[in-house]
């Protein structure tokens, strides 16, 4: 039986002994004949509610036990001026009826509807753990629902857009609805999952305010927070998402602070679980992937760096334009080493829409890399064989950083050169990046890869510092742990900490 359907059985069945404590005191037996009558209507609805879900009867006794006080009410009725008779069948009722609630909590089967809203297949790991634990369970129905990606920008007076709609869930195997297929007000699940906070990128159905009018929305973030600082805040206490969900899964008590302290619920719909991202990584170690042919004769017995490159140019974190065409041309037609790229996923529609001067470049690196013999252009959804294959890390600052920290291998924290400000202050950090090996020079960068040819590991102790610190959550098991807890709060609405 659904939950959402058990869990209004459950109110007739709380009405129906509101019902009878009243006629207990009530003299008036105009009212007590219309509360029997109604009373009887209840009952009789129960039952063919409970015939129409008779999949979900674990012991038919609940059957019994709800036709038996159906009979008693048809008694009370009928020897409605007989007081003797009529109080003594009444007791009984009463105590029959306080008696069902726990009887049908134990002999209902309930099974939770919830629905993934999915979009971007790279944003696809933070939900994956959440969705693989739900569906091990036999109590639960879980859909997924397709998403479009888009952005527009105007250019010359006309607007365009890049749309992202691709099917890398099939793949996986794992079955989807494309979303012109899907109402959620009809489907009315008992709870519904996203990984995209921003209304802008999406269509409104999939706005927060919307989903949350038809069903307990839980935000999972789709990356790791760095910092805390001005737009972080906005980014996680500003938007509808920190207004509208009903949970939002959070990294750290860090986080959750800044929602008490910055959001509309002060933290009250904030749950400390860590991210289920960081799950991704225990699946990458434990099963690792098989490398195609072309990658396997590139990454075949060298040394491999992957690159993780921003495209915000104009940031002071994106090093693309400073280290590039560098990285490419030191790494080309090596015999030793090889380079997997792996840009962030909204690069080529970035420089497509908002950056098309830089085109040029940007279209000179890709061929550079696609044509090399021991270099990779990583459009992967997944990152799990980058990670797999490579055997340290170059990058911007980025959310992927805390997510190669699990693999315990090497990074090299790429800044721009003759950059003098302190891009932030250690109290605002959420994961303390400020203890990685770091370069902002080219030499850095040699040095780095040097080392790691020879085997040697400068900043080993100072990472394990980091994940004790500031990812001590991250078991493999958090979609499990988030599973358990969500339903577990549902069934507290019901039955309260029983």
């Amino acid at each position: 039986m659904r939950f959402s359907l058990f869990k209004y059985i459950k109110e007739m069945l709380e009405t129906l002994i509101e019902a009878a404590e009243y006629i207990t005191r009530s003299g008036n037996k105009e009212i007590i004949e219309q509360l029997l009558l109604d009373s009887n209507m209840i009952l009789n609805r129960v039952e063919n509610v409970l015939y129409e879900n008779k999949e979900s009867i674990m012991n038919p006794i609940i059957v019994d036990e709800i036709k038996n006080c159906n009979k008693q009410v048809s008694m009370i009725l009928s020897c409605l001026y007989e007081e003797s008779k009529y109080s003594k069948i009444l007791s009984e009722y009463l105590i029959n009826l306080k008696e069902l609630p726990n009887s049908y909590k134990e002999n209902i089967l309930i099974k939770y509807h919830v629905v993934f809203f999915a979009e971007l297949g790279q944003k696809w790991d933070s939900m994956n753990s959440v969705y693989q634990a739900f569906m091990k369970r036999e109590d639960c129905e879980v859909k997924v629902v397709l998403t479009p990606i888009f952005r527009s920008v105007q250019s010359n007076g006309k607007v365009e857009t890049d749309v992202i709609y691709e099917d890398y869930l099939t793949p996986m195997g794992i079955d989807f609805i494309p979303y012109e297929q899907y109402d959620i007000a009809k489907d009315l699940p008992d709870m519904a999952f996203i990984s995209n906070p921003y209304e802008s990128v999406t269509l409104p159905q999939f706005w927060p305010e919307n989903i949350s009018k038809y069903t307990k929305l839980v935000y999972i973030p789709y990356y790791t927070g760095l910092l805390i600082n001005s737009d972080s805040i906005k980014a996680h206490c500003g938007l509808p998402i920190a207004k509208y969900a009903w949970r939002i899964l959070a990294q750290s008590y860090e986080i959750k602070d800044m929602h008490r302290e910055y959001s509309p619920k002060r933290g009250e719909n904030v749950i400390v679980t860590g991210l289920p991202k960081w799950d991704y990584l225990f699946d990458t170690k434990n099963f690792p992937l098989s490398l195609t042919s072309n990658w396997d004769s590139k990454l075949k017995n060298k040394k491999v760096f992957l690159w993780n490159s921003h495209y915000d140019v104009t940031s002071s974190t994106s090093t693309i334009f400073e280290y590039g065409k560098l990285i490419v041309d030191f790494f080309k037609n090596k015999k030793d080493i090889a380079l997997i790229w792996r840009p962030h996923p909204m690069t080529d529609s970035i420089f497509k829409l908002y950056l098309s001067q830089y085109e040029g470049y940007w279209n000179e690196l890709k061929d550079t890399v696609i044509n090399s013999e021991n270099m990779i252009l990583d459009t992967n959804k997944s990152y799990q064989m980058a990670f797999n294959s490579s055997d340290a890390l170059l990058s911007d600052w980025s959310s992927i950083i805390p997510q190669y920290l699990l693999t315990r291998k090497p990074i090299l924290l790429l800044k721009k050169p003759n950059v003098t400000d302190r891009i932030i202050d250690d109290s605002e950090m959420l994961i303390s990046l400020q203890l990685l090996e770091q370069t902002d020079q080219w030499s850095g960068i040699e040095k780095f890869i040097s080392n790691i040819k020879n085997g040697v590991d400068e900043s080993k102790e100072n990472r394990d510092e980091i994940i004790k610190k500031d990812l001590s959550s991250a078991d493999g098991r958090i979609g499990e742990k988030v599973c358990s807890l969500l339903l577990k709060e549902l069934q507290n609405e019901l039955f309260g900490n029983m």
